[in-house]
């Protein structure tokens, strides 16, 4: 993501998407963008159609440790435990797995997890859905956006 620039910003079937860098085959990668994503990623970009798509106030791209600074003031901001990039994503996948008739090959591939193994551990971590800073995280960013309308 601290490689994608605002022109990798496009639609496909109907979804708004974000192109990632190529695969070892020469096609790009694609994710898909849920609309509240979108609406709060064309508030950060304020009308910017150019350049790193996360980037510093001068315009630079940013990078792991400046990402892993700002989690730590959000979290502290709001109160939650201090967690890094990869932790996020960890958290988004065990949610994605713990919601019901969830698809486990499905919330491989959006993870990127080659061996499925290695999302399955996650479903070991549902139990702690109850404790996860995300919700809290979710209801701040919700709460915030909905203020902004």
């Amino acid at each position: 993501m601290l490689n994608a620039r605002v022109e990798d910003l496009g639609h496909d079937q109907g979804h708004r998407v974000l192109y990632l860098e190529k695969t070892k085959g020469g096609a790009r990668r694609k994710k898909a963008i849920p609309p509240m994503a979108w609406a709060a990623l064309q508030d950060y970009l304020d009308g910017r159609e150019t350049g790193w798509l996360f980037c510093t106030a001068s315009g630079g791209q940013l990078d792991e440790p400046a990402v892993w600074r700002l989690c730590a003031a959000l979290a502290k901001r709001a109160g939650l435990p201090v967690r890094g990039p990869h932790g996020t994503k960890g958290d988004a996948v065990t949610h994605a797995l713990a919601r019901p008739g969830a698809r486990p090959d499905k919330v491989q591939r959006w993870a990127e997890h080659k061996d499925p193994r290695t999302t399955q551990r996650y479903n070991a971590r549902k139990e702690l859905l109850d404790d996860s800073p995300g919700y809290a995280l979710g209801a701040d960013i919700a709460g915030t956006l909905g203020s902004l309308n």
